[in-house]
């Protein structure tokens, strides 16, 4: 490796000197232009690389986020760390991204990882059962965001989408479609944003007189299709006249789950989605679905963290960055 060391030998000039002008602090140093020039020339030609952890280690920052996602092969997630990406490097920053596979263990794992890579922050979409690493984090004031769900009783800063009211608002679209025994597919999971998904759900049809407990169906996350089509069954025999899908992996097996039954999904079974997927522009049929706004959650989280990093203030209160999310009904 080259070193500052180096590249003054070469020069035969002081280390000092070379260390100035490759801070950027060649006027300061009173270096003349005739030598920086010759210095930035010489650094190059022998393809100096500049030291990012002694940096790091001086300015007692590594300008890298910690980014921790539930499933990046979910293309909610993966396009929301794309905005997070973009965002971050416009401010000076790198961010690295981890996965958990919603598995506590793996976020355990993910968060030690980055911890001894020194990021000055994490951005997390934490697992089920994993608010005692997020306590762990409160509690070493280490300045953290999380993303998309949240624990109720831990003071984190929370960017997040009005997941009742967009539920709430879904089920309303489907009585008006003149759907009446409304089926809802979800996870089996405490996590609030699903269970917030549920309630606006029960609250649209019980307003309307129309609640069956017996048509919400929980499934689960590592036996995904098997669930959907043993609960689908269910719904049939409950006969359902209409379904609501309440996360993006969950439509896309759901939907694929009817089609191979030559259910014509709206026509013969009106269904809402919660997020588009890019399959459904391949589809003969216009789907309706929530939207969630992904690049402004990336982007507020961004903001939120890199004020807490630079201002040497970790979020401790609980503060709710709650979006709309809007209903997309395609009308043909």
């Amino acid at each position: 490796n080259v070193s500052i060391k180096h590249i003054a030998e070469a020069l035969g000039i002081s280390t000092a000197s070379v260390s100035l002008v490759l801070s950027g602090r060649a006027v300061e140093g009173r270096v003349s232009k005739d030598i920086a020039d010759k210095i930035r020339e010489t650094a190059k030609s022998m393809n100096y690389m500049p030291n990012g952890l002694a940096r790091s280690l001086r300015m007692g920052r590594t300008n890298t986020i910690g980014l921790i996602v539930a499933d990046i092969s979910n293309p909610f997630f993966s396009n929301m760390a794309f905005h997070i990406q973009e965002k971050a490097e416009s401010l000076g920053y790198t961010v690295i991204i981890a996965n958990t596979n919603e598995d506590n263990k793996q976020m355990e794992k993910m968060i030690d990882v980055l911890k001894s890579r020194q990021v000055d922050g994490f951005l997390i979409v934490p697992t089920e059962n994993g608010d005692k690493y997020i306590v762990q984090l409160v509690e070493n004031k280490m300045p953290l965001v999380l993303i998309d769900r949240y624990f109720p009783d831990i003071q984190t800063n929370n960017v997040i989408v009005d997941n009742y009211k967009a539920s709430y608002n879904a089920t309303r679209l489907l009585l008006r479609k003149g759907c009446r025994n409304i089926a809802l597919f979800t996870y089996k999971s405490k996590l609030q944003h699903i269970v917030e998904r549920k309630k606006g759900y029960c609250d649209a049809l019980k307003e309307a007189g129309l609640y069956n407990k017996e048509l919400l169906f929980e499934v689960g996350y590592r036996d995904l299709q098997e669930d959907i089509h043993a609960c689908l069954d269910k719904s049939i025999q409950q006969e359902a006249d209409g379904v609501f899908f309440t996360t993006n992996s969950i439509s896309i097996s759901g939907i694929k789950e009817l089609l191979s039954r030559n259910i014509r999904v709206e026509e013969d079974l009106p269904v809402v989605c919660f997020d588009k997927s890019d399959a459904f522009d391949f589809m003969d049929i216009s789907i309706p679905y929530v939207r969630q706004p992904v690049a402004d959650m990336g982007q507020t989280s961004v903001d939120i963290l890199v004020d807490q990093i630079t201002k040497n203030r970790p979020g401790m209160a609980q503060v709710m960055w709650k979006m709309s999310a809007e209903l997309i009904e395609i009308l043909e």
